[in-house]
């Protein structure tokens, strides 16, 4: 393999990784305050791409105007979801898990509903305003400008993210929601109002992941699965709740599968992308950045 070649997967891995580490950071954001994995997040990401072609590219809006109203329609659509699929369990029981078949429930209702509207073909979805999908020669190196923006936008929103979890009411008010529910509820925090929020905000930032994968991925009604497995992956890597321990883990399997997809098939290169997932939580079952939960005595 040429050193051209070499580097131009790589570029690709990385730019891949940071879009899986979005749908991943998607799931911690929702995860946080309430233990849920949201099992809809991946159809979010779709419906960010395919409403992103509808606006930008059919409708003609603006990238920015569209975007926006994007990420309040996904966000609300978010909130939605947590009152008919994960607050019914939480008022019966915080520990109860059947979340597990509603938030499935409710993202096999979004893929029939958007098949229907959207069909099966991809959509090209342009690139963020300022930036191209044009080949960039610097020596052996080739990337483009979008795949640049890619990960710049998601180091920045991890930043952004650990400050309002660090430095915000709001934001410690969910970490000590996630590091003890009912004792945040003695100190006058509404479990549930947050849990909301966090359904909101993972839905809207899913939504982004989508808007700026379409560009690179094609916007398509079979995006959302495929996302929201390789989301967890790098989740699970990286460990829950850290996002760049998501970040990393999201890299880590963009660059495997970049490469591998020279030397095998499809199929191969998941089972490749699972045997390092579990090979690294046999050693550390909480991912490579990830902490064990503290115990109740």
């Amino acid at each position: 393999m040429l050193l051209e070649d070499f580097l131009a997967l790589m570029v690709n891995g990385v730019a891949l990784g940071a879009i899986y580490a979005m749908v991943g950071i998607g799931l911690n954001i929702a995860y946080k305050p309430t233990n849920v994995f949201n099992l809809a997040q991946g159809e979010f990401v779709m419906l960010g791409a395919m409403l992103g072609w509808l606006l930008l590219t059919y409708v003609g809006m603006p990238w920015v105007a569209g975007t926006l109203i994007l990420l309040v329609a996904i966000g609300i659509l978010g909130g939605f979801e947590e009152r008919v699929a994960v607050a019914p369990h939480f008022r019966a029981d915080s520990h109860h898990h059947g979340w597990l078949i509603s938030t499935l429930a409710f993202s096999i209702i979004i893929i029939n509903i958007a098949d229907q509207v959207f069909r099966a073909d991809p959509r090209f979805v342009p690139p963020i305003p300022g930036f191209s999908l044009d080949t960039i020669f610097m020596g052996p190196l080739s990337f483009n400008t979008h795949q640049v923006a890619v990960v710049a936008l998601v180091v920045a929103s991890i930043f952004g993210i650990e400050y309002f979890y660090r430095h915000t009411l709001t934001g410690k008010a969910i970490s000590a929601v996630a590091e003890d529910r009912d004792g945040a509820r003695l100190n006058g925090i509404n479990p549930l109002h947050l849990t909301m929020l966090s359904f909101v905000a993972g839905g809207a930032y899913c939504a982004l992941a989508g808007i700026i994968a379409a560009p690179l991925l094609l916007a398509s009604t079979s995006l959302g699965l495929m996302l929201l497995v390789k989301g967890f992956m790098a989740m699970a890597l990286g460990g829950v709740g850290s996002q760049w321990g998501t970040l990393i883990g999201g890299i880590v399997i963009g660059c495997i599968e970049s490469i591998s997809s020279i030397l095998l098939t499809t199929g191969y290169r998941q089972l490749v992308l699972l045997a390092v997932v579990l090979l690294v939580l046999l050693i550390r079952p909480h991912g490579l950045f990830g902490k064990a939960p503290g115990r109740t005595v």
